[in-house]
């Protein structure tokens, strides 16, 4: 662990390193900052929405109407044991965190959001097939060749200051706005950046973003949102936050929340210290969540660990949330400057890439 002092203190700088086969890496904390007050109203909304969604449904709605009342029928979504249905196992191409996230966009590019992977539905399983269409949504050649050395995941890794000169290819991929192995932002090889309020209160990508460009170039989540506008969505619910009960702090994402994002078919980022996983169930009844680790067949996939527990002996203290994708207007996607400023994650912009 290695201190690290930035002007926005309360933001907390993890640094995702997957060094195979030992999956070891940096993790960096800044100090202490300004206030999370503007939080209060989207933590709000959150806790009553989790509230809606563990009264079971109630298996109705009740209307008022006169001075009696009556029971709507309503359709209730229960998914397969608690797991999402055809969730997605991926090989690490050049990073865990875009893998991951790889896998979380799968899902939905495979359920209505066929923009998100260029050139057909994206794969379940990427082990074996280097080709897969995915993979280039993860990790596209312009970014191999510009920030890894045009090398393979293996001969690459970990490698830093093999960046080409500037300009760079046009950026396409998870990875290239994400940050990964980009000298510039301090991300050796393989390697992906995240920031957490240290208060454990969600981190929203406006957050980060109203933070500066030296810290929402080089975060992870934030580049996630940047990927889905590139692709023609924008991400309405998108954030960063510590587990609850991490720092020892009574606050934090719960495992209630994590099981209702599942419940609601959104698979969620699991952030272990120095490694990224994508978390698509868990097991009723019990603390257990379901993961996709990146890693098999060396790892365990699918891969089940104790909320706030370890897995493969690295820690849990964080979760990568994304929600809400909506499509772009077709003419306003078309003119990218039109984007700036939008509704919801309107204010997103793209990375400047030269």
């Amino acid at each position: 662990m290695t201190i690290c002092s930035h002007p926005f203190a309360h933001l907390q700088r993890h640094f995702v390193q997957d060094i195979a086969p030992l999956r070891v890496a940096l993790h960096l904390l800044p100090v202490k900052g300004f206030s999370a007050s503007s939080l209060t109203d989207f933590r709000r909304k959150e806790e009553n929405a989790i509230k809606k969604i563990f009264t079971l449904c109630a298996a109705a709605t009740m209307f008022i109407v006169g001075n009696g009342a009556y029971a709507a029928p309503e359709l209730v979504a229960h998914t397969a044991g608690g797991s999402l249905s055809g969730a997605g196992t991926y090989d690490w191409w050049y990073g865990c965190s875009p893998t991951s996230a790889g896998m979380l966009l799968g899902q939905y590019d495979r359920n209505g959001y066929s923009n998100l992977v260029p050139g057909g539905p994206a794969e379940v399983d990427t082990f074996g097939n280097t080709g897969a269409l995915v993979n280039s949504a993860i990790a596209s050649s312009g970014h191999i060749h510009d920030f890894y050395g045009n090398l393979s995941p293996s001969l690459g890794y970990t490698h830093s200051l093999d960046d080409v000169t500037q300009p760079f290819h046009s950026f396409d991929s998870l990875a290239d706005f994400m940050g990964t192995s980009q000298d510039a932002y301090e991300n050796s090889n393989g390697s992906t950046t995240f920031y957490f309020y240290n208060d454990n209160s969600p981190l929203t990508a406006a957050d980060i973003y109203s933070a500066g460009s030296s810290y929402y170039n080089r975060d992870g989540m934030y580049g996630i949102g940047e990927y889905t506008k590139y692709a023609g969505y924008d991400a309405t619910v998108l954030y960063s936050q510590y587990i609850y009960g991490f720092g020892g702090k009574s606050a934090g994402f719960t495992y209630a929340q994590y099981k209702a994002e599942i419940d609601a078919g959104r698979g969620v980022l699991i952030q272990v210290y120095t490694h990224t996983m994508y978390g698509y169930g868990y097991i009723d009844g019990t603390n257990t969540i379901k993961v996709y680790d990146t890693w098999a067949p060396a790892g365990s996939n699918p891969g089940t660990m104790t909320w706030g527990g370890s897995y493969a002996s690295l820690g849990q203290f964080g979760v990568t949330v994304l929600g809400g994708l909506t499509p772009i207007p077709e003419p306003a996607f078309v003119q990218m400057g039109a984007l700036l400023g939008m509704s919801g994650l309107g204010f997103l912009r793209l990375r400047r890439k030269t």
